[in-house]
């Protein structure tokens, strides 16, 4: 039997050294990753799309590949470079967002990002193929329209731009998460004007990366927060409390029905889109289905307009599977009642915490996808490839988006396929 000194000792132990020993840890490697990042730092401001890859720190440390690196004209870096004495190269823009950027799939020199491994297959068929990796984080279709006009005005004036063939959109998930930003928000806090509703660019979108990449940058403040909230969102009893605190910043009857509904009860389980609508976000089905018109709508010119810049270069859209869409029968009917985590960013900062299923995600996400589908089929001017189904399982993401090594291996071989044998 341990003494009373021992028992003293191991509390200690345990309730000071262990924690405190972590915490210097934690901030050593802060600072020593500073001071290897390697020639990116984050984000950074950009007047034409809001935000994009920050190439200015010219530091380098090829050992470190805990950041994504650029080329010369501020593009995510691929492994082949344009080679401007070849007057034949055929070119190809990749637009999207961090899914197609590839983030979390480092490597050195980037060789494991999506738009990395999908131009390595493409040159597997044809050599002559430089892929320009335009897609960044964050980034709707109306920022890829930008990025695209940008592109096509630069490309006569830089010999290291190759001439495009074709242009492929490959994503889908950041304009739906702007859709469920609209459902989420009542008319009061909409700014149809200044901010376009959030289908251009969102402020609270620029202020919460430019937040993170602060960290990333030698910010012990941002670090420290990220780091509690990655905590916070691992904790149901911290979520709990960060709920109730949300409830009591609202007073009675300012909101009316324009507020988010909170269900905690495991029970509850809605099974249509009628019943999700109406149970979690309080609205009916006439209001929603005005606001899917007016997202889908906003999408489909951001694709209808980049689509026809240039007649003469091939536009693919493609979905991108997602989480929601590769939901199993018995993820989607069985008994898994996993709220939605981590997606407050992305949809603005409701009333309250958005609470809802997964599985109930899955149904909007689905209806969004075929209404989106629907319309896109009429523009002939845009050759549309679906790949919302081709994710085997949910396995394939790390996240509701982002793809795992073996998924981004498997989707970009099949898409470098589909993209040549198009007529």
């Amino acid at each position: 039997m341990k003494s009373k000194r021992e028992v003293i000792k191991f509390i200690v132990y345990t309730t000071l050294f262990i924690p405190i020993t972590i915490f210097i840890l934690e901030i050593t490697f802060l600072f020593i990753n500073k001071a290897n990042t390697k020639l990116t730092n984050g984000t950074k401001y950009d007047s034409l799309t809001g935000w994009r890859e920050n190439c200015d720190n010219k530091n380098t440390n090829p050992k470190n590949y805990k950041f994504l690196i650029c080329d010369r004209n501020g593009f995510i870096k691929t492994p082949f470079e344009h080679d401007k004495k070849k007057k034949d190269t055929f070119g190809i823009l990749l637009l999207g967002n961090s899914v197609a950027m590839g983030e979390g799939l480092y490597g050195f020199d980037n060789e494991k990002t999506f738009a990395s491994q999908l131009e390595t297959n493409l040159r597997n068929k044809n050599s002559k193929i430089d892929l320009i990796n335009a897609a960044y984080s964050g980034f709707n279709t109306w920022q890829e329209h930008v990025e695209t006009f940008r592109y096509l005005n630069a490309e006569p004036y830089k010999d290291d731009l190759p001439p495009l063939k074709i242009i492929v959109s490959f994503g889908g998930i950041q304009d739906f998460w702007n859709f469920i930003r609209l459902l989420s928000k009542h008319n009061e806090n909409r700014n149809e004007y200044s901010f376009a509703n959030g289908m251009m660019i969102d402020k609270n979108n620029i202020e919460y990366i430019n937040f993170l990449a602060s960290s990333s940058l030698g910010n012990i403040r941002s670090g420290f927060i990220t780091f509690l909230n990655s905590i916070r969102k691992s904790s149901n009893f911290l979520s709990y409390l960060a709920d109730l605190r949300s409830r009591n910043k609202v007073k009675p009857g300012i909101y009316e029905k324009k507020q988010l509904t909170i269900y905690s009860k495991s029970e509850i389980k809605n099974k249509n889109l009628r019943e999700v609508l109406e149970k979690r976000l309080n609205l009916n089905y006439e209001e929603y289905k005005k606001i899917k018109n007016y997202a889908i709508q906003s999408t489909l010119r951001n694709i209808s307009s980049t689509a026809n810049l240039n007649l003469d270069i091939k536009y693919f859209y493609v979905y991108a599977p997602n989480y929601f869409s590769s939901l199993s029968e018995d993820q989607l009917n069985g008994d898994d009642y996993r709220y939605l985590i981590g997606i407050k960013h992305l949809i603005g900062d409701p009333v309250f915490p958005l609470k809802i299923l997964e599985r109930e995600m899955s149904i909007i996400e689905k209806d969004y996808r075929e209404t989106l589908f629907f319309e896109l089929k009429k523009n002939k001017n845009i050759i549309f490839i679906d790949f919302s189904q081709k994710a085997e399982n949910t396995n394939w993401f790390l996240d509701y988006s982002h793809f795992s090594e073996f998924a981004a291996s498997k989707l970009s071989s099949k898409l470098a396929e589909d993209l040549l044998k198009t007529k």
